[in-house]
């Protein structure tokens, strides 16, 4: 409920805190792995609201205008490749799967890029630390 009410505040209020809380939320729920073990309804209900909330607002709010990086996508790609444990209940991962096919197909984003930060970081050594 905390989710919908801080969606609400921020779409019909327009209080930018409330957003700020709505995505704060979202990662917490989105990176908790055990959670989505333990609580599998929690999240096929968290899938749902998101489904109706996406629905409220255009593909291109989320983006930064700064950074051209979209926290949504980036978010909701680490949820999904945690919907892919062993752990997690069949039902919700499927429903994570149909979800993650309605986004891409609607708003043309890409779950299966690797985010910039997981990607190998090339480090170049000054030649006195090299070894001979």
């Amino acid at each position: 409920a905390e989710l919908q009410f801080a969606f609400v505040c921020f779409l019909i209020g327009n209080v930018y805190d409330a957003f700020e809380h709505w995505k704060q939320l979202l990662n917490i729920l989105c990176r908790s792995e055990e959670a989505m073990g333990k609580y599998p309804e929690l999240y096929t209900n968290l899938i749902s609201v998101l489904y109706h909330q996406l629905n409220e607002i255009p593909a291109d709010f989320f983006v930064d205008i700064v950074s051209q990086d979209n926290f949504l996508t980036s978010t909701l790609q680490v949820f999904f490749s945690c919907t892919c444990s062993a752990a997690v209940d069949g039902t919700l991962r499927k429903k994570a799967e149909r979800f993650k096919a309605h986004l891409t197909k609607k708003f043309r984003w890409d779950f299966e890029a690797e985010p910039e930060d997981c990607a190998p970081v090339v480090v170049e050594l000054p030649e006195a630390v090299q070894g001979d």
